[in-house]
């Protein structure tokens, strides 16, 4: 499993999804929305992020550049290969995925396999490992 969306299946997704929310709410950033939602989904329970698996990293720093305060741990390598085109197709690509992994794994998994010739990936990243440490309160909105 390498985890990788067919590009002009993201493409596509994402404009039709796009096109949805700018019928509901003409007014609204696309991008900044979908932020919006994937960190309430995190402020409610951090350990979400697990979910995102190889996605996490690239959605980090979407929400990071939005303004949230996501910490300092970056994984860059990751976050160049699983990501979109730009941030709405990311953002797209990596609730895809989460959508589909929240069926198939529980919230504790940090073991991925994104290419079948390499060992296991390990996400793990302390910003959110010590927050979900500490309280829910560590979030800023």
């Amino acid at each position: 499993m390498n985890y990788l969306f067919d590009p002009e299946f993201l493409t596509t997704k994402t404009l039709a999804t796009q096109k949805s929310l700018a019928k509901n709410q003409p007014d609204v950033d696309f991008t900044e929305f979908a932020a919006s939602v994937i960190y309430k989904r995190l402020k409610s329970n951090i350990q979400r992020y697990r979910v995102y698996g190889v996605y996490w990293w690239a959605v980090k720093d979407v929400l990071a550049r939005l303004d949230y305060d996501m910490g300092d741990e970056k994984d860059e390598e990751l976050a160049s290969v699983y990501r979109g085109s730009n941030d709405a197709e990311t953002l797209v690509a990596a609730d895809t995925f989460y959508l589909d992994m929240s069926n198939k794994v529980t919230i504790d998994n940090v073991r991925w396999t994104p290419d079948n010739r390499k060992p296991e990936y390990v996400l793990y990243d302390a910003d959110m490992e010590e927050r979900n440490s500490i309280t829910d309160s560590s979030f800023v909105d």
